[in-house]
């Protein structure tokens, strides 16, 4: 084996740890904060009435001007709540929780003053971008696929010499001193989950990048013209107009109208869909006369737009189902448990190492 691949494991691993094992952890936290996150918030969780829930959405956006409300997103944790991010002057969003007749759940920051959105969104901020925007992005971008390089790499230095069983590999039992062990189980885990890590965190990476516009992917837009503030239709009349389109189909998201979009973008999930709340089928509703704009459902898009809708799923394991963020899980927890054996190792060969220097010293000097 290479001592070049061996020292750039040893001393990427020492440098990036510590950043590593917090990015684990912070994934493990987030593979079920939408179940947790809504379990732990007390209060109305009533079904979707969409006359009822759009009269609410006008007053809760009335009540919080100057900002404005942009999105609407349904909670990840129940399919009776949403949350509506309303955007201060300043670029601050707010997410206004609502059940589905509009009535409060919690109103906390999104973007700023950590950690009052919560723990799992300040875990998210971190988990994408060390709360640095788009900066931070991309140095997480780069630091995963460090990570990425490492793996490969550890695979490499632990797939057995020819010959050598896998069975003795994969099991490794308990003789030996504790550095030896240590090494020995250190690669025996590095080889059971490092497969399917290499997937996970490769879509984690381009997560962070412009993936979407270096792969040509483009969202259904209707050819640009001017547009007239206020806009004269209703949120309510948008959201019956597409609901029409697509009825008892759960909604996945809905963008308002602005000046260069004048337009509401409203989103469903469909069977089918990659993401366990989020969908692609979107229905676009004019916002000074209320006509259907587009209506495009998600498996008329193209094969470019489909590959990049899968990598979120992907890495987050919902493309899979719930075996599959339990195996996600699992993932960040391998990556926390090697973290830690890989630091114990080195820290192990250190100690052995001076010992060893000092009982030489002791000879040399008798």
């Amino acid at each position: 084996m290479s001592p070049f691949l061996r020292t750039a494991h040893k001393y990427l691993s020492l440098t990036f740890g510590l950043l590593w094992l917090l990015q684990a952890a912070t994934g493990t936290l987030l593979v079920f904060r939408g179940e947790i996150d809504d379990a732990t918030l007390a209060g109305p969780n009533q079904p979707l009435k969409p006359a009822v829930f759009a009269t609410a959405v006008a007053r809760l956006a009335a009540e919080h001007a100057p900002s404005a409300l942009t999105i609407v997103v349904p909670s990840e944790g129940s399919k009776n709540r949403y949350d509506l991010l309303m955007e201060a002057p300043d670029g601050r969003t707010r997410a206004v929780r609502v059940d589905g007749e509009g009535q409060l759940v919690v109103d906390r920051p999104r973007d700023h003053d950590y950690p009052a959105p919560g723990l799992f969104q300040t875990a998210l901020d971190f988990h994408e971008s060390l709360f640095a925007g788009e900066r931070g992005m991309w140095f997480m971008g780069v630091s995963g696929f460090l990570l990425l390089t490492n793996i490969i790499g550890g695979i490499i230095i632990a797939w057995p010499r020819r010959g050598q069983p896998w069975r003795r590999v994969l099991l490794p039992g308990t003789a030996g001193p504790l550095p030896v062990k240590m090494f020995k189980w250190h690669r025996a885990l590095g080889l059971v989950f490092a497969a399917v890590t290499v997937v996970t965190v490769t879509t984690g990476v381009l997560q962070e990048y412009p993936i979407d516009d270096w792969m040509g992917v483009q969202r259904p837009e209707p050819p640009a013209r001017e547009s007239h503030v206020p806009f004269a239709v209703p949120f309510g009349d948008a959201l019956a107009t597409a609901i029409a389109r697509y009825p008892g189909t759960p909604i996945a998201m809905i963008e308002m109208p602005a000046t260069d979009h004048p337009w509401y973008r409203i989103r469903f999930r469909q069977d089918g869909d990659s993401r366990r709340v989020f969908g692609w089928t979107s229905v676009l509703v004019d916002a000074q006369d209320g006509r259907v704009l587009l209506d495009v459902p998600a498996s008329r898009l193209p094969l470019n737009n489909k590959i990049y809708n899968s990598f979120y799923s992907i890495h987050t394991g919902e493309f899979f189902g719930i075996g599959g963020r339990v195996v996600v899980l699992f993932v960040g927890l391998w990556l926390i448990t090697m973290a830690v054996f890989g630091g114990a190792l080195w820290w192990a060969r250190r100690k052995l190492r001076m010992t060893t220097r000092q009982r030489t010293r002791t000879v040399e000097a008798t």
